[in-house]
């Protein structure tokens, strides 16, 4: 399939016009149309905007197929361990996605980074066990097992220990924000 009818597909899942595309993404009219009749080619930089205005990844637009199933056994996970941060377990596949899953252990009394943090993107956090302090601003909650936040990452947030003993966490972020530096075993 071409990427001009992909983009049509897209456009209709949203419920947009051509109108409304070419508003959001700068693009005339004319020229989407013509993109989704296959009469004209994209350049990179107008496929980002269009991309961006449809909610998905430039590479839906590029493949034929979906990206292959990727199992990650427990064994062979990537692990990330920088200084004397906790380490991290990548449970997601570790490249070319979208969406990152990331377990760690977090020892009492631990704060995620020295002090608040951002980075691009939203994260979702799930207390697998024990309990942590999500701040974001003027926002302050505890989260206890079973309980879950999701909150925007390129806003500066904490994330701390807020039990006596270790508690595990399940972290999502899209998009990746960790690369796994290396393995330990």
């Amino acid at each position: 399939m071409s990427i001009g009818p992909k983009i049509k597909t897209y456009r209709h899942d949203l419920n947009l016009t051509i109108p409304q595309l070419a508003l959001i993404t700068g693009l005339s009219q004319g020229f989407i149309s013509q993109v989704e009749n296959d009469k004209v080619s994209l350049s990179l930089e107008s496929l980002q905007k269009v991309a961006t205005a449809l909610r998905v990844p430039v590479r839906n637009f590029l493949a034929d197929e979906p990206f292959p199933p990727e199992l990650v056994t427990k064994n062979a996970r990537p692990r990330i361990k920088l200084g004397d941060e906790p380490e991290l377990e990548i449970l997601s596949a570790p490249f070319g996605r979208q969406l990152q899953i990331l377990m760690v252990e977090l020892p009492p009394g631990y704060q995620a980074g020295n002090c608040a943090h951002t980075h691009k993107g939203e994260e979702w956090i799930t207390v697998l066990n024990g309990k942590v302090k999500v701040i974001q601003g003027n926002y302050s909650a505890i989260l206890e097992e079973g309980d879950s936040i999701h909150l925007d990452g390129s806003h500066p947030h904490l994330c701390q220990n807020a039990a006596d003993s270790p508690t595990k966490v399940m972290v999502v972020l899209t998009p990746p924000a960790m690369l796994p530096l290396s393995k330990t075993q």
